[in-house]
């Protein structure tokens, strides 16, 4: 009997008309893949105790009047994972960083780092030589409070602020900026507005230059964020600066906000012994894999190595730091590091006129077993005596000279 209703069940579907599968209006579409590209990489399976299907079945189904719509319905569904580098990325904000990461970009020629999530704004970390920004007397640590006259609030990141100031060349953009503190007499901040026009600003890596640091000559490096590139531009400086014999190595880190994480990885193995570990990433199944010293990759195993680094030293600026250190290869001097511990992925979505999410596929811990993120990592000099001279100088060079 039963292999009589199994049967009779499948000869009735072979003989019933197949309800075709629905189509999903663009914007619906647009919100599916969003929410299939997350499912399928994100790395807390958890999804933070979110009912992550019902936050489908709910955003899916809805009705929307505009892709601007839609793109909010993403952003809500997001929200619930608690992760603000997981978010969703309008065309224009997918293009920008795409255009950052292949180092030439139209903008004014400022490097950008979040605020508090309560403060509303973009904090100045770094003014790009020669660049528009420069010229117009921007200085790092001032916060953009505006851009075109439109407030700058949460739930925007610095990645949307970037997307904002940048444009196409020879078109101009207004800044309200601001000084970050108080002045003594307790007045607020003074603000102004920077009428801007838009250049090519080619984002430089790596700066060489020399100084001292205890009476030692020195050989610094500025790395301001890491690409594909940044390995060999750092390897050319090395090989340029042991013609002078250094005595001290520093690899100037403040500012970093981190970019490519094997670029972190290669630049260690500069200074590291094959099999010493540098850093071990975890996915979402928990699987781990550790990246070492390798092939006989290190330039320099013996000089010393200081790293500077300060609260917006972030990512894969992290993991070489704590390489270095984890490792005793070289003394972390500076402030506490931002504390990133998680890598993202960045997809391009085709669906509902386009767009991207940027989500966290992995964790990273250090040759240790530590994880920084939100930590960061305590240096082992902080602010006082030399390192104070150090953090006071803008400039990698400069501030080497004055340890």
């Amino acid at each position: 009997h039963a292999a009589q209703s199994i049967g009779a069940a499948l000869a009735l579907t072979a003989c019933t008309p197949t309800a075709a599968p629905a189509v999903l209006a663009p914007p619906n579409a647009l919100v599916a893949e969003a929410w299939r590209v997350v499912d399928r990489n994100y790395v807390d399976r958890s999804f933070n105790g979110a009912d992550w299907f019902a936050l489908r079945q709910q955003r899916v189904s809805a009705k929307y009047k505009s892709p601007e719509e839609a793109h909010e319905a993403i952003r809500s569904m997001l929200q619930p994972l608690g992760d603000k580098f997981t978010r969703f990325l309008t065309p224009a904000q997918f293009e920008s960083i795409e255009s950052a990461a292949r180092g030439g970009v139209a903008g004014v020629g400022v490097e950008l780092a979040p605020l508090p999530e309560t403060d509303g704004g973009v904090r100045v970390t770094r003014v790009i030589e020669a660049s528009p920004a420069e010229k117009a007397g921007l200085r790092a640590g001032e916060v953009i409070v505006k851009v075109n006259q439109q407030p700058l609030k949460a739930p925007l990141t610095a990645d949307d602020i970037a997307s904002l100031i940048r444009g196409a060349p020879d078109t101009r953009v207004v800044l309200t900026v601001q000084e970050r503190t108080f002045s003594a007499g307790g007045e607020a901040p003074a603000v102004r507005n920077v009428d801007l026009e838009r250049a090519p600003v080619k984002l430089i890596s790596v700066k060489q230059s020399g100084g001292s640091v205890q009476g030692k000559s020195a050989l610094v490096i500025e790395i301001r964020s890491f690409s594909v590139d940044t390995p060999a531009q750092v390897k050319m400086a090395l090989g340029e600066g042991a013609k002078k014999k250094p005595g001290v190595i520093v690899l100037d880190l403040r500012g970093n906000g981190g970019g490519s994480l094997q670029g972190g990885i290669d630049v260690a193995r500069f200074f590291l012994p094959d099999g010493a570990k540098i850093v071990s990433v975890s996915d979402k199944t928990g699987a781990t894999r550790t990246y070492e010293a390798e092939n006989g990759g290190a330039l320099d195993t013996t000089t010393p190595v200081v790293a500077l680094v300060n609260h917006d030293t972030a990512s894969a600026a992290e993991v070489l730091s704590a390489a270095l250190g984890d490792n005793g290869r070289a003394t972390i001097v500076g402030e506490k590091t931002y504390g990133k511990g998680v890598i993202q992925t960045l997809a391009k979505l085709e669906q509902g006129g386009g767009g991207g999410v940027a989500f966290t596929t992995a964790r990273y811990f250090t040759p240790n077993g530590r994880s920084i993120n939100k930590v960061g990592i305590e240096p082992d000099m902080g602010t006082a005596g030399d390192a104070e001279a150090c953090l006071a100088s803008g400039g990698a060079g400069k501030g080497a000279a004055e340890c």
